[in-house]
């Protein structure tokens, strides 16, 4: 690339989206990006929230903003996968690792006062153990994609000190459709036991130690506003899950036949509070899966379903879908923090179990269970 020109940026529509569009390229320049394919053009242009730029240049360690470059007439567009977010400062680095030109605009902002709020962060289990395998946080309105590395952090509490790579780079970010839910992974490479990462790092909490996990009120939601108010939990890291999920030993209280009481499903350990809202269901005696209102207990650590029409006197059949993980990620057919060494943890057949039990005119009937 030559210097030899000033770069012009500003904010298009391309096809009916809100695009960056890059002109004030030479002749060259433009006949060499077009000579590139995708991940050749993505390497040589990268678009980044400003403030993530490092001061006296050099290339970002967070991901770019996601979307794509395209090359038509006489200008470069970037097509973000997300939309820009108001009032924010974006950077434009053309060049290479080595040495990169760097070119800046600013959204304008919104006149929208600030309402989003970090919701919840689950698991909300007051003790959790130290192969801990995800962490989610809900907000309530969407949010913007680049902020989970710089907004989220993990310190002790004793000595509060800020632990570094707890979680896998989020690269990109795990949302859910409506972007209110986030998926912070934490390292499973340093969670299962013989991996490289484990042997020279160790797990990513320490045991034995309070952590606790700070929501910045700078993460900004999808028009650009920062947070009403930041957000933290804290929880004694206790030893490490290592058993496969066994509904055996849960305690199932049924409902009286002929009330819409629900039906109460205590766990013996808490569970993956996303999965939890999926993997359990509720059928009759010909199989039919019921309609109704299921309802996470308090630290994730029972269920209720609560029927849209009374309970019939007879058997049902609680389902638990094989992918259910507890906060682990151990599930009834394999355990996550396995030992290669030991047959009994072994991975097993992924079926769903069924607990049946039935329901009579007075409460607490029997309950089977079924595999």
């Amino acid at each position: 690339m030559t210097q030899r020109r000033r770069l012009q940026l500003e904010w298009a529509q391309h096809e009916g989206r809100d695009c960056l569009k890059i002109g004030g390229w030479t002749e060259a320049e433009l006949g060499e990006l077009n000579g590139l394919d995708a991940g050749a053009l993505s390497r040589r242009l990268a678009l980044y929230p400003s403030e993530a730029v490092p001061h006296g240049g050099g290339w970002p360690v967070v991901p770019p903003v996601a979307g794509s470059f395209l090359i038509e007439g006489e200008a470069a567009w970037f097509v973000p996968r997300f939309p820009f977010v108001d009032g924010v400062s974006y950077s434009l680095l053309v060049g290479s690792v080595c040495g990169a030109e760097v070119w800046d605009i600013r959204r304008a902002s919104s006149k929208g006062s600030t309402t989003t709020e970090a919701l919840e962060i689950y698991p909300t289990a007051a003790e959790l153990p130290v192969n801990l395998l995800r962490v989610y946080v809900h907000f309530s309105a969407p949010m913007s994609e680049g902020w989970a590395a710089r907004a989220i952090t993990v310190t002790r509490a004793d000595t509060g000190e800020t632990l570094d790579d707890v979680f896998l780079p989020p690269e990109p970010e795990l949302w859910d459709a409506q972007r209110k839910r986030l998926t912070m992974l934490l390292d499973p490479g340093r969670i299962k036991r013989g991996l490289v990462p484990n042997l020279e790092f160790g797990y990513p909490l320490v045991e034995g130690t309070t952590v606790r996990i700070t929501i910045d009120p700078a993460f900004r939601d999808a028009t650009g506003q920062p947070l009403r108010a930041g957000m933290a939990r804290s929880y004694d890291v206790g030893p490490p899950l290592r058993s496969r999920l066994d509904p055996a030993a849960w305690q199932v209280t049924t409902p009286a036949a002929g009330s819409r009481d629900p039906l109460q499903v205590e766990f013996d350990r808490p569970l993956d509070h996303g999965l939890l809202q999926h993997c359990l269901s509720v059928r009759d005696s010909g199989d039919v899966t019921l309609d109704g209102m299921g309802e996470i207990g308090k630290r994730e650590h029972s269920w209720s379903f609560a029927p849209d029409v009374p309970w019939k006197t007879g058997d049902y059949q609680l389902v638990v879908e094989p992918r259910l993980e507890d906060v682990a990620g151990n599930t009834p057919a394999r355990v996550f923090d396995r030992d290669v060494t030991k047959a009994e943890d072994a991975p097993g057949e992924w079926e769903a179990v069924t607990i049946i039990f039935t329901c009579a005119r007075t409460h607490g009937a029997r309950v089977d269970r079924a595999y």
